[in-house]
Protein backbone atom coordinates (compact mmCIF):
# COMPACT_ATOMS: atom_id res chain seq x y z
CA UNK A 1 0.00 0.00 0.00
CA UNK A 2 1.48 3.47 -0.82
CA UNK A 3 0.13 6.90 -0.13
CA UNK A 4 -0.63 7.06 -3.75
CA UNK A 5 -3.50 4.66 -3.52
CA UNK A 6 -5.43 7.41 -1.74
CA UNK A 7 -7.04 10.77 -3.13
CA UNK A 8 -8.79 13.85 -1.18
CA UNK A 9 -12.12 13.05 -0.13
CA UNK A 10 -11.98 9.43 -0.30
CA UNK A 11 -13.54 6.83 2.31
CA UNK A 12 -11.07 5.16 4.06
CA UNK A 13 -10.68 3.00 7.25
CA UNK A 14 -8.71 3.31 10.34
CA UNK A 15 -7.94 0.39 13.05
CA UNK A 16 -7.25 0.64 16.55
CA UNK A 17 -8.05 3.06 19.22
CA UNK A 18 -4.89 4.71 19.75
CA UNK A 19 -4.10 3.39 23.43
CA UNK A 20 -3.01 -0.35 23.44
CA UNK A 21 -2.53 -3.30 21.43
CA UNK A 22 -4.87 -5.19 23.41
CA UNK A 23 -7.61 -2.82 24.06
CA UNK A 24 -9.34 -2.98 20.91
CA UNK A 25 -7.14 -3.27 18.63
CA UNK A 26 -9.89 -4.50 16.05
CA UNK A 27 -11.91 -1.15 16.64
CA UNK A 28 -12.42 0.36 13.11
CA UNK A 29 -14.01 3.55 12.22
CA UNK A 30 -14.21 5.33 8.89
CA UNK A 31 -12.37 8.56 8.22
CA UNK A 32 -12.22 10.93 5.57
CA UNK A 33 -8.83 11.75 3.46
CA UNK A 34 -8.38 14.91 3.91
CA UNK A 35 -4.81 15.70 2.32
CA UNK A 36 -2.93 13.45 0.20
CA UNK A 37 1.17 14.67 0.57
CA UNK A 38 4.30 13.95 -0.59
CA UNK A 39 5.16 11.92 2.80
CA UNK A 40 2.00 11.66 4.45
CA UNK A 41 -2.06 11.15 4.14
CA UNK A 42 -4.32 13.39 6.36
CA UNK A 43 -7.75 12.69 7.90
CA UNK A 44 -10.07 15.14 8.59
CA UNK A 45 -10.47 15.85 11.91
CA UNK A 46 -9.52 17.97 15.03
CA UNK A 47 -5.86 16.86 14.86
CA UNK A 48 -5.19 16.30 11.61
CA UNK A 49 -3.90 12.89 12.07
CA UNK A 50 -1.35 11.58 9.31
CA UNK A 51 -0.41 8.24 8.06
CA UNK A 52 3.07 7.01 6.60
CA UNK A 53 3.73 3.69 4.57
CA UNK A 54 5.24 1.25 6.65
CA UNK A 55 9.16 0.39 5.94
CA UNK A 56 7.91 -3.54 4.44
CA UNK A 57 4.88 -4.04 2.25
CA UNK A 58 1.50 -3.78 4.14
CA UNK A 59 -1.87 -3.38 2.98
CA UNK A 60 -2.57 -0.36 5.32
CA UNK A 61 -0.39 2.96 6.23
CA UNK A 62 0.94 3.72 9.94
CA UNK A 63 -0.45 6.54 11.87
CA UNK A 64 2.63 8.74 12.65
CA UNK A 65 3.01 9.30 16.69
CA UNK A 66 5.55 10.39 18.71
CA UNK A 67 3.95 7.90 21.96
CA UNK A 68 1.16 5.32 21.98
CA UNK A 69 -0.34 2.75 19.85
CA UNK A 70 -0.26 3.87 15.91
CA UNK A 71 -3.72 3.23 13.85
CA UNK A 72 -3.88 1.42 10.92
CA UNK A 73 -4.89 3.19 7.64
CA UNK A 74 -6.93 0.81 5.24
CA UNK A 75 -7.82 2.00 1.26
CA UNK A 76 -11.53 -0.07 1.99
CA UNK A 77 -13.78 -2.15 3.98
CA UNK A 78 -12.54 -5.18 2.37
CA UNK A 79 -8.81 -4.97 3.02
CA UNK A 80 -10.22 -4.21 6.81
CA UNK A 81 -11.84 -7.42 7.00
CA UNK A 82 -8.78 -9.46 4.94
CA UNK A 83 -6.37 -8.53 7.37
CA UNK A 84 -8.48 -8.93 10.49
CA UNK A 85 -9.14 -12.61 9.04
CA UNK A 86 -4.93 -12.86 8.35
CA UNK A 87 -4.33 -11.68 11.61
CA UNK A 88 -6.77 -14.39 12.88
CA UNK A 89 -5.28 -17.38 10.68
CA UNK A 90 -1.82 -16.54 11.65
CA UNK A 91 -2.93 -16.97 15.97
CA UNK A 92 -5.25 -20.00 14.59
CA UNK A 93 -1.85 -22.03 13.01
CA UNK A 94 0.55 -20.87 15.92
CA UNK A 95 -1.43 -22.48 18.26
CA UNK A 96 -2.49 -25.40 15.94
CA UNK A 97 1.05 -26.19 15.41
CA UNK A 98 2.64 -25.57 19.04
CA UNK A 99 4.59 -28.23 20.51
CA UNK A 100 1.90 -29.46 22.89
CA UNK A 101 -0.54 -30.29 20.21
CA UNK A 102 2.01 -31.26 16.84
CA UNK A 103 2.10 -34.96 18.23
CA UNK A 104 -1.45 -35.49 17.48
CA UNK A 105 -0.66 -34.96 13.48
CA UNK A 106 -0.44 -37.78 10.77
CA UNK A 107 2.47 -38.25 8.62
CA UNK A 108 0.52 -37.73 5.67
CA UNK A 109 -1.02 -34.20 7.58
CA UNK A 110 2.39 -33.29 8.21
CA UNK A 111 3.08 -33.70 4.88
CA UNK A 112 0.09 -32.17 2.88
CA UNK A 113 0.92 -28.89 5.25
CA UNK A 114 4.49 -28.86 4.20
CA UNK A 115 3.64 -28.95 0.66
CA UNK A 116 0.90 -26.46 1.32
CA UNK A 117 3.21 -24.14 2.93
CA UNK A 118 5.82 -24.81 0.56
CA UNK A 119 4.00 -23.32 -2.94
CA UNK A 120 3.06 -27.23 -3.62
CA UNK A 121 6.60 -28.60 -4.74
CA UNK A 122 6.89 -31.84 -3.47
Amino acid sequence: MTIKDFTVGQTAYAMGDGYGIMRDKYSVSEVRVEKVGRKYVTIAGNWGEQFEETSASRPYLIERMDCGTPRLLFQSRKAVDDYIEREELKTWVRTAAGWDKIDRYTLSQLRAVKKILEGGKS
